[in-house]
């Protein structure tokens, strides 16, 4: 799955910085669940750390993931690979992950929502998902420019959309919008993969 390049990933210390990991979507449909199970991969695939991703919103894209991975009627939470995943979960459920021997804990927050971003906000690291295709630049600009006295534990990334907007946002707002590569297979870590999540995660 991460071939034979996956040990210059394994190196001490890597990955001790943060432990919550908040993320978060400028619009619906930016891809924030891709990003959350491709990082819970990452994560326990190449950093091989505990993990746990929580559905923090009632989109209910767990429960059909659970439907078609054959998890449906198994004990909650359920495993896919290596982590496990917390349908529609609440402050209960963060609160037992916390008190546990997660190593990582991702929050799908969903879209954003007044609510929504101010859990996120408590996070350790957060990611903000948007597009910046003409038809969905806007409400990717409109986080930005709310943003602009955010602290470095917030990242910017989007998909689609022309380079040129991504370089004019990045010189107009003076913050690194990190550019998702294409992962068509959220459960399959690319090497490629590896490089995109260890600078955008830090170490």
């Amino acid at each position: 799955m991460f071939g034979k390049n996956k040990k210059i990933f394994e190196q001490k210390g890597i990955g001790r910085n943060w432990r919550t990991l908040g993320i978060i979507g400028a619009g619906r449909g930016t891809g924030v669940t891709h990003f959350a199970v491709w990082a819970a991969n990452y994560l326990t695939g190449v950093r091989r750390g505990k993990t746990a991703v929580l559905e923090w919103n009632r989109h209910g894209d767990f429960m059909h993931m659970a439907g078609f991975c054959g998890s449906i009627g198994k004990e909650m939470p359920y495993k896919i690979l290596e982590a496990d995943y917390y349908v529609q979960a609440g402050a209960k459920e963060l609160a037992e992950c916390l008190n546990g021997n997660y190593r990582y804990i991702i929050v799908d927050y969903g879209e954003i929502t007044g609510q929504g971003f101010t859990d996120c906000a408590r996070c350790d690291l957060k990611v903000i998902v948007g597009s910046l295709s003409e038809w969905r630049a806007e409400a990717f600009l409109k986080v930005v420019r709310e943003g602009e006295k955010r602290d470095k534990s917030w990242k910017y990334a989007a998909v689609f959309g022309s380079e040129e907007t991504r370089e004019s946002i990045e010189k107009s707002y003076r913050i690194p919008v990190w550019r998702i590569p294409c992962a068509k297979d959220a459960f399959s870590i690319t090497y490629a993969d590896m490089i995109f999540l260890k600078e955008l995660l830090g170490d």
